[in-house]
């Protein structure tokens, strides 16, 4: 039960990998775009799915019309584990009301059934804030809403529905994830032909031919810019972006740049016109692109999820955090980010120096 496109990816991957031995079945929930969401029709495009069926639930109501949505989604999802009475389900976030339904209907039926945790990212390292009257509240007000077969984790993948965690650092998970089951998730799942089509496919429906993603090899750098309203808290980023890049125009070398989803056109910064540069779909996930990465290339970023993925699904990359250190943001998860391998300098010209600088 995905509801990110990493955690897709993440499921996609278990399941090809596992194909052998389990039947399987998958629900993206939580999902904006109902009408045209990208990766929902590349898994329906898919030839080589190991996926018997796949569905997809509606999180874009708001207000008023939130209650009838989940109520259409819960008809949906008790259909559904119906004629797959699964004895497990894997979920990217257990505090998503569709997981804890599902696992509350099938263990009606059988309490064999296992919430299984598959890893979506930095709170798997570094957990989530816990705010025990707000969290307090909110477990009540769900417990009244739903049923009193919710529960509140304190981070994700803490609550008792989850019995397994799948992630890409056992090792270095937060404690509420040590007391659960612990397997690893092998980089090499992502290499198998299969995942190769799936996110060729993901990219194709981005708008990406096949002359596109073929030159993606052929990039030097990869520039990850920011969320919007981190970029106001930077003071002098754009200038200071600006100046790496004409520094990599003037060294020749080949840029992509992949800007935050949230960002509102496709080059806010208006980058490629200047500097040559080519502008990745903003709504893509970077994920999707490392399989077609020279080994010799360069991404670079902030603090993301992205760069952690980089060193869980190619860790043969080089991945580098700028973090600004009077950022105190930034530098909470500093220690976290240099755990996993990823460089971090303090500004673009360090990041010039250390790899362009002749």
């Amino acid at each position: 039960m995905p509801s990110t496109p990493l955690n897709l990816l993440v499921s996609a991957a278990h399941a090809a990998f596992h194909a052998s031995e389990q039947k399987s079945q998958l629900v993206f929930i939580d999902q904006k775009n109902i009408q045209e969401n990208v990766y929902f029709n590349a898994l329906k495009c898919w030839q080589s799915s190991p996926f018997e069926q796949v569905a997809l639930t509606s999180g874009s109501a708001r207000g008023k019309h939130k209650l009838t949505e989940r109520k259409a989604n819960f008809v949906k999802l008790a259909d559904l584990i119906e004629s797959f009475p699964a004895d497990a389900i894997a979920v990217g976030n257990d505090r998503r009301v569709e997981f804890q339904y599902l696992m509350h209907l099938r263990g009606i039926a059988s309490s064999e059934v296992e919430g299984w945790y598959l890893d979506d990212g930095l709170y798997s390292y570094s957990g989530r804030p816990y705010k025990w009257f707000k969290d307090a509240v909110n477990s009540v007000l769900k417990k009244i809403s739903y049923g009193f077969w919710w529960q509140e984790p304190k981070t994700v993948g803490a609550s008792k529905w989850i019995k397994q965690a799948w992630l890409f650092s056992p090792d270095k998970a937060i404690r509420e994830l040590q007391k659960k089951q612990m397997h690893a998730i092998n980089s090499k799942w992502f290499e198998i032909p299969s995942i190769r089509l799936f996110s060729g496919q993901v990219l194709a429906n981005f708008g990406l031919n096949e002359y596109e993603q073929n030159n993606l090899k052929f990039v030097d750098l990869f520039l990850l810019i920011p969320h919007p309203n981190n970029i106001k808290k930077m003071d002098g980023y754009e200038y200071r972006v600006n100046a790496f890049l004409a520094q990599a125009k003037k060294s020749r070398l080949n840029v992509a740049i992949k800007y935050h989803p949230r960002s509102k056109g496709k080059d806010d910064l208006n980058l490629s016109e200047r500097y040559d540069a080519h502008i990745l779909p903003k709504d893509m996930a970077f994920e999707f692109i490392l399989p077609l990465i020279d080994s010799n290339a360069i991404i670079v970023g902030d603090v993301s999820t992205v760069l952690l993925s980089v060193k869980w699904l190619r860790p043969d990359l080089e991945a580098v955090a700028v973090l600004v250190e009077h950022d105190e943001f930034a530098q909470n998860f500093k220690e976290i980010l240099d755990g996993f391998g990823i460089l971090i300098l303090n500004n673009f010209t360090s990041v010039y120096e250390r790899f362009y600088k002749q």
